[in-house]
């Protein structure tokens, strides 16, 4: 059987009655294999994943041998058309005043839901169902370095986690049931059905940056080595991976802000390798115009660097570079 790329649509009718059609690509080699599932913007805000998508289709055409890729590159198509994590939201108001329509609280979906649980019941049905494999693409915030989300207690999830190649892996466990909840996340749909899933939050959001989009492709590449779908091996990182977990801390070293002031950063970015002593950046006192610089505590990788504050990712007002004292403004994490 040839291989052939389809463009189809996921079908949802929304509670006033229209059609809203959610495309996604479809590529089957026609011979057995896993069927892999691709994701991104699930919440409006994060569009980097939306050009990984676009980019491992490329790759698929050309190198895919075995099993079935979905590419859902707009999973959450109303809120990245609204150009907000999701469609309850106004200005400056965080994920949590989500009122129902956080996508990634919502899977299987609901055909008789809100919109947004109808948006995912019509994905689900027209591709999650149908597949062994996920990895579901995010955006946080630049600040924190780009990490995948793993079910540690899970037995194939860490072993995708491993070939990522993403120098930081953020371990959770299974999450306890919650009784009338409506809905899970997707990569937990996943793990908890016997399937397997990975979720990754590259850095930076309302934004593409081109270092983060070849840093998703290359993980989607090598998770499609790594079932099978692709040949030859995946392409490894140099150096440790770190895990990041409450059992972690005593490698987590963060940098506090000695005095009130203007942060200025030394042109560093999250996962870049520090020296101790290294300058990180400096202050400029509100209080006497003084300059202090700021060194790194320990050597080693930057877990989150830059002046930053709660709901960052959609106000940002919260990303301005005044710091308190004691703010934190660099975490290094030792290998």
């Amino acid at each position: 059987m040839a291989v052939e790329t389809k463009l189809d649509y996921a079908v949802a009718t929304l509670t006033d009655d229209t059609e809203l059609r959610t495309p996604y690509w479809r590529r089957d080699t026609g011979g057995e294999g896993e069927a892999f599932l691709v994701t991104a913007a699930q919440h409006g805000n994060e569009v980097q994943g939306c050009e990984v998508i676009h980019r491992f289709r490329e790759v698929c055409e050309r190198d895919l041998k075995k099993g079935t890729v979905y590419l859902v590159p707009f999973t959450n198509l109303p809120a990245v058309r609204y150009r907000r994590p999701h469609i309850s939201l106004g200005p400056e108001q965080a994920y949590a005043d989500a009122e129902g329509h956080n996508m990634n609280r919502t899977w299987p979906g609901d055909p008789d839901g809100n919109d947004t649980e109808r948006v995912s019941h019509s994905i689900h049905e027209a591709a999650v169902r149908h597949c062994t494999r996920c990895l579901d693409l995010h955006s946080w915030s630049k600040f924190t370095a780009t990490a995948t989300l793993t079910r540690s207690n899970h037995s194939l999830s860490p072993q995708m986690a491993a070939v990522t190649a993403i120098r930081f892996i953020r371990w959770n466990v299974a999450p306890p049931p919650e009784p009338d909840a409506g809905g899970t996340t997707i990569t937990n749909l996943f793990n908890d059905s016997g399937r397997a899933a990975n979720c990754i939050e590259l850095a930076g959001q309302y934004i593409i940056i081109e270092k983060q989009v070849q840093i998703g492709l290359r993980a989607a590449i090598n998770l499609a080595k790594f079932f099978g779908m692709m040949e030859g091996e995946p392409e490894l990182l140099d150096g440790p991976v770190l895990g990041i977990s409450d059992e972690t801390k005593d490698d987590q070293h963060p940098l506090e802000a000695p005095c009130n002031g203007m942060f200025v950063e030394a042109g560093l970015e999250t996962s870049d390798y520090v020296e101790k002593g290294q300058k990180l950046g400096h202050i400029i006192s509100d209080e006497d115009l003084e300059t202090v610089e700021l060194l790194a505590p320990v050597s080693g990788y930057l877990w989150s660097y830059g002046c930053r504050r709660e709901h960052c990712d959609v106000a940002l007002p919260a990303m301005h570079p005044y710091a308190t004292e004691g703010a934190t403004l660099a975490t290094v994490v030792t290998p």
